[in-house]
C-alpha cells in the first residue's frame, strides 16, 4: 500500500527513488513557520501538518528539528555566488547587496540568531550552517577585501577583521536594537570600515543581482565601466 504522503521507501531492492517533492514540501513549510514563529516556535508536528505528511517522513530525511531547519534556512536562501570582476570594491558592493537581502532584509533574517544558539552545542550541524549560509559570501567578501589591499584601494584593517566588522555591526542593530538596517544604513557602515565610499548599487536592478555604479573619476566618467558584470 503507497504511502499518502508521497513518501518513498528507502533504497533496497525494488525500492522507489526518493521523492524530492516531499522534500520541497517540507522545506517550504519550514521555511513558512520560521518566518512566522521564529526558531524557538518551530515544532514538528506543525511542520508535519502544513506539509501534509507524518512526522515519520520528516525524521527519515533530517534526524532532528535543527537539522530541518539549517536545510530550510540554506534551500530558502538561494544562489549565495557572486560574480567577480576585475573591480574589488565593485564586487564587494554586490557583496553587501546580498548579505543584506539575505541576512538582514529577508523574512527569515529573526530566526537566523535563535537558529545560530541552538547550534552551539551541535558543533556537525553548527558546521554544515557555516558553509552553507555563512561562508560563501563572508568568503567572498574576504577575498574581495584582500585583493582591495593589494590594489591599496582599502584603508581599513585587515581583510576577515573588515568583514565580521561590517557584518557584525549590521547583525548587532537588527539582533539587539531591534533596529532593521536600510541598504545604505548597511554601506554607510561599510564605508566607515574601509575608508572611503564605496560603490553603490543601481536602485533600478533587482537586489538579488545588483548591478554596481562604479565610482566617478575626477573627470565625471565611470571608473572600472568595462569590468562591470550583469
Amino acid at each position: 500500500m503507497s504511502d499518502p504522503s508521497g513518501e518513498d521507501r528507502p533504497g533496497g531492492r525494488g525500492g522507489r527513488p526518493r521523492d524530492t517533492a516531499v522534500d520541497q514540501r517540507i522545506l517550504q513549510a519550514t521555511t513558512s513557520l520560521l518566518a512566522q514563529r521564529g526558531f524557538r516556535g518551530l515544532r514538528v508536528d506543525d511542520v508535519a501538518r502544513s506539509a501534509g505528511v507524518p512526522k515519520s517522513t520528516i525524521y527519515r530525511r533530517w534526524p532532528s528539528l535543527t537539522d530541518l531547519a539549517v536545510a530550510a534556512v540554506d534551500d530558502a536562501l538561494g544562489e549565495r555566488g557572486v560574480v567577480i570582476g576585475d573591480d574589488p570594491l565593485v564586487d564587494l558592493s554586490q557583496i553587501v547587496v546580498r548579505t543584506h537581502t539575505l541576512l538582514i532584509s529577508s523574512p527569515l533574517a529573526g530566526a537566523l540568531p535563535q537558529l545560530a544558539l541552538e547550534l552551539v552545542n551541535r558543533p556537525e550541524t553548527a558546521r554544515l550552517y557555516r558553509e552553507r549560509v555563512i561562508s560563501p559570501l563572508r568568503d567572498a567578501a574576504i577575498d574581495a577585501v584582500r585583493r582591495a589591499i593589494e590594489q591599496t584601494s582599502w584603508k581599513g584593517p585587515d581583510a576577515e577583521t573588515s568583514v565580521d566588522m561590517m557584518i557584525g555591526a549590521g547583525l548587532y542593530r537588527h539582533n539587539y536594537l531591534g533596529h532593521t538596517p536600510t541598504l545604505e544604513e548597511a554601506f554607510t557602515i561599510a564605508d566607515a570600515v574601509a575608508g572611503r565610499r564605496l560603490p553603490r548599487p543601481d536602485s533600478s536592478s533587482d537586489p538579488t543581482e545588483p548591478k554596481i555604479l562604479p565610482e566617478a573619476d575626477h573627470h565625471g566618467s565611470p571608473r572600472g565601466a568595462e569590468n562591470m558584470k550583469k
